[in-house]
């Protein structure tokens, strides 16, 4: 059926499915429960503010599949909904600085993103951006697609020198990336 968009749902002149599936960061609870210290290190905290860190784990996974079923399916309302239940999960689980977290933050910008509300995706993308660049590292694919989301929101608002200062941006730190994964191969 039609969704908000029309029957095409065509956003920023692309297809919506190509595009925003991509967007949408992988659903999240994959990584090691937090406090394990990493793969076979010891486990300093047992639970994450009280809470098993596994049960969170899968229960952020169970949400963010929902997410991406719903955003496949074209309900993007639906969708934006179950995506603010699991950034809550995780905040409460995990903190506001934690790179869990910062995914689904920029989750559920993107569903803003996709209903046209990118007044509120803006200051999301940011958030997300920052926490992920503190986090994980200023080239780090997800930085990178957190601020790629960002630029296209800056190009839906007209700011058109924001979005190419950011596109530029992108495409050097990607450069880099790839450059340190290839060094990274070759020892």
């Amino acid at each position: 059926g039609a969704g908000p968009m029309g029957p095409a749902a065509n956003v920023f002149g692309k297809a919506f499915g190509d595009t925003f599936g991509k967007m949408l960061s992988p659903a999240t609870g994959m990584g090691s429960p937090a406090g394990s210290g990493g793969p076979g290190g010891p486990r300093v905290n047992p639970t994450i503010n009280g809470q098993d860190p596994e049960l969170v784990a899968i229960e952020s996974k169970r949400l963010g599949q929902r997410v991406h079923a719903l955003f496949n399916q074209g309900q993007y309302r639906e969708a934006l909904g179950v995506a603010e239940e699991q950034m809550r999960l995780l905040e409460t689980a995990y903190g506001a600085g934690h790179h869990e977290y910062a995914t689904a933050v920029n989750n559920v910008a993107t569903l803003y993103q996709a209903l046209g509300r990118h007044s509120e995706a803006e200051p999301l993308l940011q958030q997300a951006s920052r926490i992920q660049e503190r986090t994980l590292g200023h080239e780090h694919p997800h930085t990178q697609a957190s601020l790629a989301n960002l630029a296209t929101v800056y190009e839906a608002m007209g700011q058109k020198e924001k979005a190419d200062a950011l596109n530029v941006l992108v495409r050097e730190m990607r450069r880099r990336w790839e450059e340190k994964q290839r060094a990274a191969r070759k020892r």
